[in-house]
C-alpha cells in the first residue's frame, strides 16, 4: 500500500490532462455555437432588413404612380396649389395598399408612405436666370459667378468664381461643364453650394415648418432652429421649361425675382388663397389667362406687362418627392421622381431616383 501513490501519480496526471483538453474542447464548442449562433441572428436581421428595404421599394414606387395618376387625371386649363395633385388626400384613406392602412384591431400601419408635388415651373428657372434675380432669390455673390461659370462656354473665371482649373484640384477632380445644366443635382458639383443648401430644411417639401425642422441637429434634417423654414434650392430652383413662372404655384420668393412691384406679387397671393372647406369655387381663385392679370387691381401696367409675358397658367414638369417608413424599424425609403406631365396624357417620366 505504501507503493500506491506513486503507482496512480502518472495515470492521475494523464485523466487531469485529458479533463483540461475536455475542458477546453467543450470551450472552444461553446464559442463556436455562441459565434453561429450571432452570425445566424445577424445573417436573420440583415435578410429581414433587405426585405423591408425591397418592400420600402416597393411602396414608394406605388406611390410615386399614385401622383402621377393624379397629374395626369386633371383637366383643369390651370394649375393650383389647393388641386387634388398637390393637396392629395392621406394615402391610406384611398385604400391602396393594405399594408399603408391600421389593421382590425386599430393597430397603426406597418408602413407609412407619402409624397409631395412641387411643380417645376412654379419654380426659378436658373438656365434664363440674371444675376439681379438670384440675388432676389438669396443667391450668394460667390455662388452667382461660379454658377455662371459652370453654364457659360469659356475658361474665363469670374471674380469670386471657378473653373476648370479649380475643379481639377479637388480630391475627386471633374471638368467644369461649361454649359447650361441639364438636371438640378449639378448644382452639387458647383463650388459654393453645399448639400445643406441645395435641399434645405424642408424635409418633406410640404412648404411648412414641421417639428423635425426646427429642432437643430436633434433629429434629421439639420436646421438651425430659427423659427423659419428655409427652402433648399431644389425647392426655389429649376431648369425646365421655358422660363416663364407659373403664377398659380410660384410660391412669393419666386414671385420677387420677376420685375414687378411688391404690391404686385401680395395682390397675386391674395387673389389664389383658397379655403377647400368654403363655398368658394377653385376657378375664381386662379389664373387662367393673361385676361385674368389685366384685370386684377392693384397692378401698374407695368406689372401687368410682365406679368402677362413672363407668366403662365398650367405646367408640364413636375417633381414628386416620396418617403416610405417602416414604423418597427424606423428604416425609410426615399424616392425622388421629376415627371413631364401634360393633361390627360401618360407622365414621361425624366428621372427616376431612390435614396435612403
Amino acid at each position: 500500500m505504501a507503493n500506491t501513490p506513486c503507482q496512480n501519480g502518472p495515470r492521475s496526471r494523464r485523466r487531469g490532462a485529458i479533463l483540461i483538453l475536455v475542458l477546453f474542447v467543450m470551450v472552444i464548442l461553446s464559442l463556436l455555437a455562441v459565434s453561429f449562433t450571432y452570425r445566424a441572428g445577424l445573417f436573420r436581421r440583415t435578410v429581414l432588413e433587405r426585405v423591408t428595404m425591397l418592400r420600402l421599394r416597393h411602396h414608394a414606387a406605388s406611390a410615386a404612380a399614385i401622383a402621377m395618376a393624379r397629374l395626369a387625371a386633371e383637366s383643369n386649363d390651370f394649375d393650383h396649389p389647393a388641386e387634388p395633385w398637390r393637396l392629395h388626400a392621406p394615402l391610406p384613406e384611398d385604400n391602396w395598399l393594405a399594408d399603408w392602412n391600421t389593421d382590425a384591431a386599430g393597430r397603426a400601419a406597418e408602413y407609412v408612405t407619402d409624397y409631395q408635388v412641387l411643380d417645376e415651373e412654379g419654380k426659378f428657372n436658373v438656365l434664363t436666370a440674371s444675376s439681379e434675380a438670384l440675388r432676389k432669390l438669396g443667391m450668394k455673390e460667390d455662388q452667382i459667378a461660379c454658377l455662371f461659370d459652370w453654364m457659360d462656354s469659356d475658361d474665363v473665371v469670374r471674380s469670386e468664381g471657378a473653373e476648370s482649373a479649380y475643379y481639377q484640384a479637388l480630391p475627386r477632380p471633374h471638368r467644369c461643364k461649361n454649359a447650361p445644366l441639364e438636371s438640378l443635382e449639378e448644382l452639387l458639383m458647383v463650388r459654393g453650394f453645399a448639400p445643406g443648401d441645395y435641399w434645405g430644411e424642408d424635409d418633406d417639401h410640404d412648404g411648412q415648418l414641421d417639428p423635425c425642422e426646427n429642432d437643430g441637429p436633434a433629429t434629421a434634417p439639420a436646421d438651425n432652429a430659427d423659427g423659419v423654414l428655409q427652402p433648399g434650392w431644389v425647392d426655389l430652383l429649376t431648369c425646365q421649361g421655358d422660363g416663364r413662372i407659373n403664377l398659380n404655384t410660384a410660391p412669393q420668393s419666386v414671385l420677387r425675382t420677376l420685375p414687378v412691384t411688391g404690391q404686385a406679387v401680395d395682390q397675386i397671393i391674395g387673389y389664389r388663397q383658397f379655403d377647400a372647406g368654403g363655398d368658394e369655387d377653385l376657378e375664381s381663385h386662379a389664373f387662367r389667362d393673361p385676361n385674368d392679370i389685366r384685370q386684377l387691381q392693384g397692378l401698374t401696367a407695368a406689372d401687368k406687362d410682365v406679368l402677362c409675358l413672363r407668366g403662365r397658367f398650367t405646367s408640364e414638369h413636375f417633381r414628386i418627392f416620396v418617403c416610405s417608413r417602416h414604423a418597427k424599424t424606423a428604416l425609410q425609403c426615399r424616392l425622388e421622381v421629376l415627371v413631364k406631365a401634360r393633361k390627360n396624357a401618360r407622365p414621361e417620366v425624366l428621372q427616376w431616383k431612390f435614396g435612403s
